[in-house]
């Protein structure tokens, strides 16, 4: 049976992770991308004739752009705060948005200072 998320570690606080959105439109999504838009234009076609046409890529955009967000939602560690496309654009940002996270979020902070220590314990065994 396939597997309907992707399991993977935070990059910060290595603490287990699922995404369960995928970043791609599914054939589902590109069926529903198509009923909706045919309803769409089945409805407006006679007020506004081919016009009505041009509804569709705000349909199609607003599905890519809905699916995007909630892949971003997910990508963010509830942990530690760490979300990858902040560090990809500025990584002073990036830290600065996981200390604000870490000094809300007292419980996260505790268990990535655990991990810190288990590391060094390790690292000198």
């Amino acid at each position: 049976m396939k597997k309907n998320h992707q399991e993977c570690f935070c990059a910060l606080c290595r603490s287990p992770r699922v995404i369960k959105v995928s970043r791609e439109l599914s054939v589902m999504n590109y069926l529903q991308i198509f009923l909706i838009s045919a309803l769409t234009v089945y409805l407006l076609f006679p007020y506004l004739q081919l016009k009505s046409l041009l509804v569709i890529p705000f349909i199609w955009g607003s599905f890519e752009a809905v699916k995007k967000l909630l892949y971003r939602r997910d990508l963010k560690c509830e942990l530690c705060g760490f979300d990858p496309t902040w560090y990809k654009k500025d990584v002073k940002l990036a830290r600065r948005k996981v200390e604000e996270h870490l000094s809300l979020n007292p419980e996260g902070q505790l268990l990535l200072k655990r991990r810190q220590q288990a590391q060094q314990f390790l690292s000198k065994n």
